[in-house]
């Protein structure tokens, strides 16, 4: 653990895992997050669940075919078909988009009531992750303000933390949720949070990245089981974590990795948290700037936003 993720905590010094759950498809939300809720329940883990607010639009995601280099390998890694369903893959396109959260209620208030974290996790997936490098200040806000909306009228609360589809985000986003009064966003691939400089502007809002690669990254290229997936886990984990995992994967296919996952980092003495309680535990002093650059990262398909260098002497 480096010094200075291990200084940006005040009482967090153990082995941890922030748990980051994304939710991209109504069929994610349907099907997978209940059985993602039953193994978290079993092994007494909280995590942070981020959910589209609008339509699921998951069809019109086939023009990365031609427009994202390695697209088409990760499908064929991850068997789209056998993860997604026929009918996922016609939405937006040929089938109207099912709104994600307006048609499960009773699944976000089960997120709510099983002790877990809610976030937003865009408005409309597909349309965010394409776009939002390019839009403006204006196209920006009605995304979040949309989200914002429905979250609040189907929650009955304020939403308090934002998670980018595709970890792709602009300096207009993070503006517009810090206007807001979020907590954190975590929009990121990187190393440790910090606050975000981005296109020469400070935004002050906490930014938790995720540090772990996802499993449909890695699986087709580090293994093609459970146990030899986990065995290039274990390779890559440090004192501070951050793991994303998706209700189409892990609540699917995989689900069997992730009680194996959870089986053994809690025996290696890890410990489990929600983003929201890793937020509350920042030293905010002691947290430094970085910079938000596009990249790249490996096994997955076009750019993502991720923790540039280090603003020096930007922590008090």
């Amino acid at each position: 653990m480096s010094t200075e993720t291990f200084n940006c905590y005040y009482s967090i010094v153990e082995r941890i895992i922030g748990l980051k759950i994304d939710v991209d498809t109504y069929l994610g939300m349907r099907e997978g997050v209940p059985k993602i809720l039953s193994i978290l329940k079993t092994y007494n883990i909280r995590g942070s669940f981020f959910v589209p607010m609008g339509y699921d639009n998951t069809g019109r995601a086939i023009r990365r075919v031609f427009t994202r280099r390695g697209f088409l390998s990760k499908v064929k890694r991850i068997g789209v078909v056998k993860t997604y369903g026929i009918k996922t893959l016609l939405y937006g396109v040929f089938l109207p988009g099912p709104k994600i959260a307006e048609k499960n209620v009773g699944i976000l208030k089960r997120i709510l009531t099983d002790g877990h974290e809610l976030g937003i996790h865009g408005y409309d997936h597909v349309f965010w992750h394409d776009r939002i490098k390019k839009l403006g200040y204006e196209r920006t806000k009605i995304e979040i303000d949309k989200a914002v909306e429905t979250f609040t009228r189907l929650s009955g609360q304020k939403p308090k933390s934002f998670a980018s589809p595709g970890w792709m985000v602009n300096v207009h986003a993070l503006k517009i949720l810090k206007d807001y009064g979020f907590s954190y966003s975590s929009d990121t691939r990187g190393r440790n949070p910090f606050y975000p400089v981005m296109g020469g502007e400070f935004i002050p809002i906490l930014q938790i990245p995720t540090t772990l690669p996802t499993l449909d990254e890695i699986v087709g290229i580090y293994g093609s089981d459970e146990l030899s997936l986990f065995a290039h886990y274990k390779n890559l984990l440090s004192f501070f974590n951050v793991l994303t995992i998706h209700a189409e994967i892990e609540g699917n296919n995989w689900a069997n990795f992730l009680k194996i996952f959870f089986e053994r980092t809690l025996e290696s003495g890890y410990r489990f948290l929600a983003l929201t309680e890793i937020a509350e535990n920042v030293d905010h002093l002691s947290v430094p700037q970085h910079e938000i650059i596009y990249g790249v990262v490996g096994g997955r398909a076009g750019e993502v936003c991720i923790q540039g260098p280090k603003i020096e002497g930007s922590e008090s």
